[in-house]
């Protein structure tokens, strides 16, 4: 890796757009995190299966998140500032007028309309359909990131690696294609950072930003899965795993995976629904109890959760959970499905429920494994990432379940993916590949319990079977959930 250093361009800034929260990490050419700042916010549901956000809001945070950053990192900091990258969830459809403004809340992922998780086309669709002045007064519509890039730049843009038409969905026949912004690379610089947005956020006029990426991708780049064989999970709100493979898998796609690639490198990749977002779920409905004894003890409720669930045997006391609370992408793409708790018994009790939320997380993952190693991609080396790596219990339970040993690494791959791309696209990185494999560092290791693993097993046949009895009834839930 070749650093090219300035006296005043010493710092990048990567800001990721998350469906629970945003995130922004100021970080020196070492990777070293200067400053860190987090806002969360809500998902809104005004109907059933209905997942919108407010991009007002992401805006309101991210300008909150770069303020906070830079008071910690010193006054001078914004000076030193050699470019910014940007990540976000995806995908979403967000329309705005010419002005950049939304015509309408963000229609993200999990949005159920039109039958479909995960795809944009049903929700375009439903526009069309269902609010056709929204389409008419659409100018652009515009990803999360993209949006968070118009009100630093004012520049309409889309990066390559979320582009609406390019790879996994082709462009409906009723969308005007001059509606979606030209592509451009994730390491382009696309514009500066404007007199209004630099007043905004205490960010200096005229620093540099690039495209960004899809949170996933950055995620991949800051956990430096770029060789054959390595992959990585990184567990936020949803828990996805990517695979560096040293070819295309396109036949994945029928089995309810992801096989593509073309920058540089080809990647395998499973997106659940629900991970972090099961275990926040149970912090705001039910952990009324964690979070009181958190705040007596000054700690964060899912350190409390971990404890509890700490202190429960692994297979907790035969409870299995299925964790579709949000229907479920790969690899049965089924947005009818929806959450189970099987075998509930008197003995068990709240620490059961958040091991067995835990472990329903490490058995989905284990599922898309199996698919991916089935199809003959290579794990050799699983990294993890994300707020879920944080717990040594949980990394424990997954290395159990795989049976593979865990490399626990930076837990904020994505915003350190923002800055590594943000560092190539400005020149103070020469070469994306050798950059991720000098600047992230394994900081941990967690070997797998054969003996654990062996009860787990048994427990996860018993997941699988789970499912299929059940479609027929999650139909038949679904029609009258939406009466």
């Amino acid at each position: 890796m070749k650093v090219k250093r300035s006296e005043n361009e010493v710092y990048l800034l990567g800001i990721d757009v998350g469906t629970t929260a945003v995130k922004s990490l100021l970080y020196d050419m070492n990777g070293g995190i200067l400053a860190r700042a987090s806002r969360e916010y809500p998902t809104m549901h005004p109907k059933p299966g209905w997942a919108e956000q407010s991009p007002q809001l992401w805006w309101e945070l991210t300008k909150e998140t770069i303020r906070e950053v830079l008071a910690k990192a010193g006054s001078s900091a914004k000076d030193k500032i050699a470019g910014i990258g940007v990540s976000a969830l995806s995908p979403l459809v967000l329309p705005v007028d010419e002005k950049g403004e939304p015509l309408r809340p963000a229609i993200i992922w999990m949005d159920a309309r039109g039958g479909k998780l995960h795809d944009p086309l049903p929700k375009l669709l439903w526009i069309k359909q269902n609010e056709p002045d929204v389409l008419r007064k659409t100018y652009k519509f515009l990803t999360a990131n993209g949006f968070i890039n118009y009100k630093l730049t004012d520049q309409f843009t889309v990066d390559v690696t979320q582009a609406l038409g390019v790879g996994e969905f082709e462009m409906p026949k009723f969308i005007d294609t001059n509606l979606f912004p030209e592509a451009h690379l994730f390491s382009e610089v696309i514009g500066e950072v404007t007199a209004k947005a630099a007043q905004e956020t205490g960010l200096a006029e005229g620093t540099p930003v690039v495209a960004g990426a899809v949170d996933g991708f950055s995620a991949i780049v800051g956990a430096g899965v770029v060789k054959p064989g390595r992959a990585v999970e990184f567990t936020g709100h949803s828990c996805v795993l990517c695979i560096c493979s040293d070819k295309p898998h396109p036949e994945l796609r029928d089995k309810g995976l992801f096989g593509g690639g073309g920058m540089g490198f080809y990647v395998v990749s499973g997106y659940m629904a629900a991970g972090g977002g099961l275990l926040r779920w149970f912090r705001d409905a039910l952990g009324h109890l964690e979070l009181e004894s958190a705040k007596g003890l000054g700690l964060d409720p899912y350190q409390i959760m971990d404890l509890e669930a700490s202190k429960v045997p692994p297979g907790s006391g035969g409870l299995i959970i299925l964790p579709y609370i949000a229907g479920e992408r790969c690899p049965i793409w089924n947005a009818k499905a929806r959450g189970v708790i099987f075998g509930l018994y008197l003995t068990h009790s709240r620490a059961h429920i958040i091991r067995a939320i835990l472990e329903s997380v490490a058995y989905g993952l284990r599922h898309l494994a199996e698919i991916a190693e089935g199809a003959g991609v290579r794990i050799d080396e699983l990294r993890s990432t994300g707020g879920g790596s944080r717990s040594d219990v949980w990394l424990q339970i997954k290395a159990d379940v795989l049976n593979k040993p865990i490399y626990r690494v930076n837990a904020e791959a994505e915003t350190l993916g923002d800055a590594i791309i943000a560092g190539v696209g400005v020149g103070v990185f020469d070469d994306l590949f050798s950059t991720c494999e000098e600047l992230v560092k394994v900081k941990k290791v967690i070997n797998p319990n054969p003996d654990h693993h062996k009860r787990y097993t048994k427990l996860y046949e018993i997941y699988r079977e789970i499912y299929e009895p059940l479609k027929g009834s999650f139909d038949k839930l679904a029609e009258i959930w939406q009466q």
